[in-house]
This record gives structure tokens, sequence and C-alpha cells, in this order.
């Protein structure tokens, strides 16, 4: 049954996050759209890598129409002053409220988020987002928690040769992972 719009963040994330649907007998719809993702050839490299998973995995999907809302430019410019926390809460806020949106355009009862993969991402703000969005849309915010199938998206990454980023999407997040990586590397 495909009733169900799944918000896409990347391929690596989808490798083990479609299949997770499809045991559950749900045939999701793919939905990619992450303005949030900095800098533009960035999100080039995982949009081009949503559409080859989605290829070798027959997975329908629906490329968004790219162009920033002016939501998005408001939350860039906060991005600098922002607490991570925050700065989270409101990108997950803005990605999971376009994804409702477009599953009611689309006609879709109920959406999900692949973001559910990484045990980086904070779950409670994923939730919470995705419930404030299904009540402002009228639609079902389904949580599928599948943290415990992070480590397999690798190896399908590898064996599919996709494009596995290095940090979240946002600039201040690319900078941060840089940052961790660098103390990692001086204490080892």
């Amino acid at each position: 049954m495909t009733d169900l719009l799944l918000h896409t963040c990347c391929g690596p994330c989808s490798t083990v996050a479609v299949p997770a649907w499809r045991e559950r007998g749900v045939e999701p719809v793919g939905w990619f759209e992450n303005p949030n993702i900095q800098p533009v050839a960035e999100l080039e490299r995982r949009r081009e890598s949503m559409r080859r998973f989605s290829r070798a995995a027959g997975l329908e999907l629906i490329v968004g129409r790219g162009e920033e809302a002016p939501e998005w430019t408001a939350w860039r410019e906060t991005l600098a002053t922002s607490a991570p926390q925050a700065r989270c809460a409101a990108c997950l806020g803005l990605r999971l409220q376009a994804a409702g949106g477009a599953a009611r355009e689309l006609g879709f009862t109920r959406f999900s988020t692949t973001l559910t993969v990484s045990p980086y991402q904070r779950h409670d703000l994923i939730i919470a987002a995705g419930e404030a969005a299904a009540d402002t849309h009228g639609v079902d915010f389904v949580y599928l928690d599948a943290r415990d199938r992070f480590r397999e998206s690798y190896a399908e990454s590898r064996r599919l040769e996709l494009y596995r980023q290095p940090y979240c999407g946002c600039a201040a997040g690319k900078w941060e992972a840089w940052h961790e990586r660098r103390a990692r590397r001086r204490t080892e």
C-alpha cells in the first residue's frame, strides 16, 4: 500500500529506512527536499546519491522544486547566533513542515522521515516537529526508529557507491563536525 510520503534526507539513510517500511507492508514514496543543505554543491551530491539509491531500490522518488522558502532565509540568518539545539529544532521543524505540506498536497494520508536512522539526530525533536507538522497539515506523522540499522547503511552505501556525507547539512553543522573530527584525531 502506498500511502506514506517518506521525507528522504539522503541516499545512505534511505538504504535502511525504505526496507524497514517495506518489511511492515508499506511501499513508501520518497520525497527529497532539503534546502538546509549547504553549500549548493553538497546539496547536489546528496540529491544525486538519493536518485541513485531510488533507481537501485525501485523507489518512486519525488524531487522537490528546490526553491527556498522565505523561512529558510530567516533560519540561515540566525545560524551564527543560535545554540545547536535551537538551530536543529528549527531546521527539523522547517523540513518536516514542508514534508507534511507536501504529503497533504500530493494526497498522502501520512508521512515520515529517514532522519530517524541517525543516532546523531535528536529523536525527541524529530517527533515533536513531525507531530506539529501533522497537526498543521491534517495528515499523520509516523515515527519509525531505525537507529539499530544505522551501521547497515554504511555497507549498503558502499555496495551501491552512494555518497555518504560527513555532516548534517547546514554550514554550522559542517563546522562543528570538522572540529569534532579534529579533536578526536588529537586524542588518538
